[in-house]
């Protein structure tokens, strides 16, 4: 009896993670959308704080979700992203915004691969 309400939770839980996995993929392109509109901000000297700022919060969302719904190497590369801009003074450089650039593209090309395969 006990294992039949392990095994009758266990499958609420998967069912459950099931539907969480599919609203992500489900928000991929929308995400994927509005980090391109923020890549294209970063082209702006004057938007380089807001974008940074933009970006750093929706990198990290996805960085918390995406373990959780199997996709870990969004996640990983969210992460990387996020932990940059935490990095970068208040002061930005070129530099500074080109590896941003740099790992918000690699980003978006992990994001639209597994958009691509889903």
């Amino acid at each position: 009896m006990v294992q039949r309400l392990n095994a009758d939770k266990t499958a609420q839980l998967n069912a459950g993670l099931a539907r969480v996995r599919e609203r992500f993929i489900s928000s991929l392109s929308d995400r994927v959308d509005e980090l391109y509109d923020l890549l294209g901000d970063l082209q702006h000297e004057e938007d380089w704080q807001d974008a940074c700022s933009d970006i750093r919060a929706r990198a990290h969302k996805l960085h918390g979700i995406c373990a959780s719904v199997g996709f870990s190497d969004i996640g990983t590369k969210a992460a990387s992203l996020e932990e940059k801009i935490d990095a970068l003074g208040a002061e930005l450089s070129s530099a500074d915004i080109d590896d941003v650039k740099d790992l918000l593209n690699r980003l978006l090309d992990e994001m639209e691969q597994n958009l691509d395969a889903a």
